[in-house]
């Protein structure tokens, strides 16, 4: 890559402008090509033709439209106007040395650092990290309220069957004569009328209120 000085004039084809003192002028692609190709062949004669395959490769345009480039790139020389000479039914040309070229030395590439590296690395799987237990934490969440629940309503289960057999007794038991055994709730019955109708000896009724 190169840039084009003129005295204190600057032509950079890379950012098609063309700088003075007083301004700097963007320049269309087409006018970029021309311009560095008449440099590049400064002190030659280049044919019109030449110049609109340079300035419009592969495309057909009227012939008035290297006049218009030409005019548009006199215009960004400014005092400096006849750099571009016209040679009559030939074309046009630059004189010898008008402008210099100066190398550009491409930016430095910063080196990656192993270390800042690592940081990044580290970080990002900080965050990738953070990024897995969001996403599992409330699939985890529903389990455990699951188990919370199924625990919670095992508990209740056996406490209602504690609490049944625990309140369950064997009913009480009276002998009578030591041949009647009478068991349960006893107060609402008649002794002596049950005792008139027994069937049988060693006999032991249950009752159940």
């Amino acid at each position: 890559m190169f840039l084009y000085k003129h005295g204190e004039n600057i032509f950079d084809p890379q950012k098609a402008t063309y700088s003075t003192s007083e301004k700097t002028s963007r320049l269309s692609k087409s006018e970029t090509k021309i311009l560095q190709y008449l440099i590049d062949n400064c002190g030659e004669i280049v044919s019109r033709e030449t110049l609109l395959q340079i300035g419009w490769p592969g495309k057909f345009v009227v012939p008035n439209s290297l006049n218009v480039s030409i005019g548009n790139l006199r215009k960004a020389f400014g005092q400096d106007r006849a750099i571009i000479i016209t040679i009559k039914d030939k074309g046009f040309t630059i004189k010898d040395d008008n402008f210099i070229r100066h190398p550009i030395e491409p930016e430095a590439i910063r080196e990656c650092d192993p270390e800042s590296d690592d940081v990044q690395y580290s970080a990002s799987e900080e965050e990738e990290a953070s990024d897995i237990e969001q996403e599992i934490s409330p699939r985890q969440s529903l389990p455990t309220w699951k188990i919370v629940c199924y625990s919670l309503l095992i508990l209740v289960i056996l406490f209602g069957v504690a609490l049944g057999l625990g309140s369950w007794k064997s009913p009480p038991c009276v002998t009578i004569n030591s041949d009647l055994t009478i068991c349960g709730d006893i107060k609402y019955l008649n002794i002596n009328k049950l005792t008139e109708n027994l069937p049988r000896n060693d006999a032991t009724y249950t009752h159940v209120y």
